[in-house]
């Protein structure tokens, strides 16, 4: 086991040596990685930014649940008792008719208002903010809460929920299809580099095959230099995808700040970093295994 453990090492130690050695060389590799990488890399980290942006407006979709003028307060403890206990409701506010129609004479400057009104015009509400934004459960739970009893009317922005929802999955299924687009790209940038490195090294193939070499010594560096080659190309995209958000995140900002909201792009969290470059690491580790296998087919000892 030792032994196992001292030959990977070995290996894996020979092929960063090597990439560090050849550096030009290895840099234009290393950028077409990266920039494969990048671009889904990017679109991540916007969809997430957004989406926790999304999670944090205080404009969430919310129900508004008007009264029938002659609900009583027995009506409204049964509306208020079905709202405190129900699992999709998060939180709610009650709006009395009275502070209703004193918010709007302060709002317009009409003081007084109420004192030329025989009775107060306005209904008491239910303000609801529901746990989910996904816009049929918002549908649904609309539909369920205007059946409740003496509930006149159940309304919310659909159309905004509906649009909000839908460029936040536009943008997940936007990223997805960009990785694995672009994931296989870099399995075969990959494949092609190993596939010249073993072309040109195919005399000491030939020869450690001729001495009983197994496939499995000869495919080790290659596997170990696509390895480098992976993670040497994640660190490269997440420094160019923190450089663009830390370009981008002014004028992001300066533009919420126009609507009174703060926005900004985050950068990666150390375990999506892990992740990146583990990622990056088996597709690169693949292509190679894909070129040695193919290859180490055809190289026969003469």
């Amino acid at each position: 086991m030792k032994h196992f453990l001292y030959l990977n090492w070995q290996s894996a130690k020979q092929a960063l040596l090597k990439i560090l050695r050849q550096p030009f060389g290895s840099l234009l590799t290393l950028l077409m990685l990266a920039l494969a990488l990048a671009l889904p890399l990017s679109l991540y980290v916007a969809v997430n930014s957004v989406q926790d942006w999304v999670g944090k407006l205080t404009a969430t979709p919310q129900i508004s649940l008007f009264m029938e003028l002659s609900a009583e307060e027995a009506d409204l403890a049964a509306v208020q008792s079905t709202l405190k206990h129900h699992p999709k409701v998060q939180s709610f506010t009650f709006v009395s008719k009275t502070k209703a129609l004193a918010d709007m004479e302060q709002r317009n400057g009409l003081q007084g208002l109420g004192d030329g009104l025989e009775a107060n015009p306005l209904p008491d509400a239910f303000v609801v903010t529901p746990k989910a934004l996904e816009p049929r459960e918002l549908e649904m739970l609309q539909k369920e809460l205007s059946g409740l009893p003496m509930v006149e009317m159940a309304q919310f922005d659909a159309h905004w929920a509906k649009r909000l929802y839908g460029m936040v999955e536009m943008g997940k299924k936007l990223t997805w299809f960009l990785a694995a687009a672009l994931g296989l790209a870099l399995v075969l940038i990959t494949h092609n580099a190993i596939r010249l490195q073993i072309l040109a090294r195919q005399d000491e193939i030939e020869v450690s095959k001729l001495i009983g070499a197994p496939d499995s010594f000869i495919r080790r560096p290659f596997l170990y230099h696509a390895m480098w080659q992976g993670v040497l190309a994640a660190l490269l995209a997440w420094g160019l995808t923190s450089w663009l958000c830390a370009m981008a995140n002014p004028a992001i900002q300066e533009f919420a700040m126009l609507y009174g909201e703060r926005v900004e792009l985050r950068f990666l969290q150390p375990l999506e970093l892990l992740a990146l470059i583990a990622i990056s690491a088996a597709l690169a580790m693949l292509g190679a295994r894909l070129a040695a296998d193919h290859h180490l087919r055809k190289v026969e000892p003469k």
